[in-house]
């Protein structure tokens, strides 16, 4: 009874540690994140809802998309799929919108350049320390002036 018990032991500690390997390789970014609009803070009117799925963010390449409402009720998606260090096209409902260029300092951050028909920009998105917030600093040089946003998404 003591080989079967010393046994399960082994075997369960064996199969948390190859749980706890495979979780600290995963991406830690990877997920769908909705919009804070309590906690965001927008040049124009904010939208009605926005949700954000993260595919992958690493070292080597960045792939989201965002689906949301606008303040007028207008549905629209966002698509970027493109390597860090490479400007990549960012469509908004499958046209370009902009040309925008990733950065990974950190396990954390990304920093961000764009340049698009409307204008240019740089930003920063953080991914909280508990991998539950992602939170997206920009400043934007355009048409409609030189602004500051910030815009807070919680993991789902």
């Amino acid at each position: 009874m003591k080989q079967y018990l010393l046994l399960f032991l082994l075997l369960s500690c064996t199969l948390a540690f190859s749980q706890k390997q495979k979780q600290a390789g995963a991406d830690p970014w990877a997920g769908t994140y909705k919009l804070d609009t309590a906690k965001s803070k927008f040049h124009g009117p904010a939208p009605k809802e926005e949700t954000v799925t993260v595919d992958s963010a690493t070292k080597d390449s960045v792939k989201y998309t965002i689906k949301g409402t606008d303040a007028e009720g207008k549905s629209y998606t966002v698509s970027y799929d493109g390597k860090v260090g490479t400007a990549s096209p960012q469509t908004a409902d499958g046209n370009e919108v902009a040309k925008v260029t990733y950065q990974m300092p950190s396990p954390h951050e990304f920093t961000s350049e764009s340049q698009g028909s409307e204008g240019s920009g740089t930003g920063k998105v953080t991914l909280s320390r508990d991998n539950k917030t992602i939170t997206v600093h920009e400043h934007m040089k355009g048409a409609q002036g030189e602004y500051d946003q910030t815009t807070v998404y919680v993991r789902q």
